[in-house]
């Protein structure tokens, strides 16, 4: 009897052991997997076929994931020492944008932060909780232009250009100034544009989570965005 319970004394130990060194390995490769490629514009573009000014809303685009409408966060987290990166995303984002002499005088951006989604959804429900970003009373985050951008410089040739906007991000009701790169196209009878705005969570009130010693998310990250504009 002593020589059973020392058995099973013994499996369990190596159960543990196991555990704590396999733990980091099982989450990032099969909870969290590979976060997803960074949004780019598309590849494939085509010539511009309407006038860029005027007034433009976002809507879904291609039926391709990678090309389509969509927003969210990217952070990185230390697992145990390790390294990893996560992400989650949403597709239902909304926003207009006016345009006039070639120069982006005003735009929005809202992403409806409560219906963002990642592969572990124990991640998501910490996401909207209270202490994180708090969905059910703060379910959405804007992007807002505060100085008119000149797109001249975005060809009507379906290449991309870089322009830099000046304006603010709110998040969980906080509201920052932020200054970024966005990536333009006009492509069709669409104006495709992307960006990556450096967020620290701190500056909005948000809380990185931390499961003990086991994950540690990052002061800082991205809040991320791909958005394909129709002119009405």
């Amino acid at each position: 009897m002593r020589k059973k319970l020392l058995w099973a004394a013994g499996i369990v130990v190596v159960i543990a052991v196991v555990a704590v060194v396999a733990g980091p390995w099982v989450y990032k490769n099969w909870i969290v997997g590979d976060a997803d490629a960074e949004l780019a514009l598309p590849s494939q573009t085509s010539a511009a076929t309407v006038d860029v000014n005027g007034t433009w809303t976002v809507v879904p685009g291609p039926e391709a994931d990678d090309q389509r409408t969509q927003a969210g966060y990217r952070v990185d987290e230390v697992l145990r020492g390790e390294n990893i990166t996560v992400n989650g995303r949403t597709q239902q984002v909304s926003g207009t944008v006016q345009v006039a002499g070639d120069r982006l005088t005003a735009g929005e951006i809202v992403v409806d932060v409560a219906s963002i989604r990642s592969p572990d959804s124990a991640r998501d429900n910490r996401f909207r909780g209270e202490n994180i970003m708090n969905t059910a009373q703060f379910p959405t985050a804007t992007f807002r232009i505060t100085e008119p951008v000149d797109i001249a410089s975005v060809p009507a040739s379906g290449a991309p250009a870089t322009v830099r906007a000046v304006g603010t991000m709110e998040i969980k009701g906080s509201t920052r100034p932020v200054t970024t790169d966005l990536q333009v196209a006009r492509s069709g009878d669409a104006v495709i544009v992307q960006g990556a705005v450096p967020v620290r969570w701190a500056d909005y009130g948000v809380e990185p989570p931390r499961i003990g010693d086991f994950v540690q998310v990052e002061d800082a990250g991205t809040v991320e965005f791909l958005v394909n504009l129709a002119r009405r």
